[in-house]
């Protein structure tokens, strides 16, 4: 089941990027034939594609978790993608409809992107103090442990050198 969810995530990634290099060649927005409000309202939506995008690729570069978030990504691009086609058919009101479910789904992903990032952001102060704190106790300990490593040796070492005694030889000469 890994295998295609990861193959699944894989190619709605690819789609996504074919999607905004299409949207970048073509000037950053796609030209589409009908009513001035129709198309507005679209470009408004390929806008808002594009921010949530920007903020699940953010979300991403921090670490968190966006599979999920690719998904529903990838449906607000085939909704647009609907939208922009019922605009060429000239059904203004079904593309209208479409443009609304593209902006509402394209900024709950932005949305929740966001909340993501911030999560996997204190996560890893969360982590890093952690660490630190335990590399602090641990060099504590480590001193701690060597002084009276060092206490222990040096009294024997005190023992030993005092119970020395000289050594007398029998043939000595004057």
């Amino acid at each position: 089941m890994n295998g295609l969810s990861s193959h699944a995530a894989k190619a709605s990634v690819l789609f996504l990027q074919v999607f905004l290099v299409l949207g970048l060649v073509f000037g950053g927005s796609f030209r589409v034939l009908g009513a001035d409000e129709v198309q507005s309202s679209v470009g408004d939506a390929d806008v808002a594609v594009r921010h949530a995008f920007n903020a699940a690729l953010e979300a991403e570069r921090v670490g968190a978790n966006v599979s999920g978030l690719l998904v529903r990504l990838n449906e607000a691009g085939m909704i647009l993608g609907e939208a922009e086609i019922a605009v060429r058919n000239g059904h203004s009101s079904e593309a209208a409809s479409k443009v609304d479910q593209c902006i509402g789904l394209a900024e709950s992903v932005r949305n929740d992107a966001d909340a993501l990032k911030a999560s996997a952001l204190g996560e890893s102060q969360r982590v890093l103090w952690l660490s630190l704190a335990f590399s602090l106790v641990g060099i504590a300990v480590f001193v701690v442990v060597m002084v009276f490593v060092w206490r222990w040796f040096k009294r024997g070492y005190v023992r030993k050198m005092l119970g020395m005694r000289p050594e007398v030889t029998s043939g000595a000469e004057a």
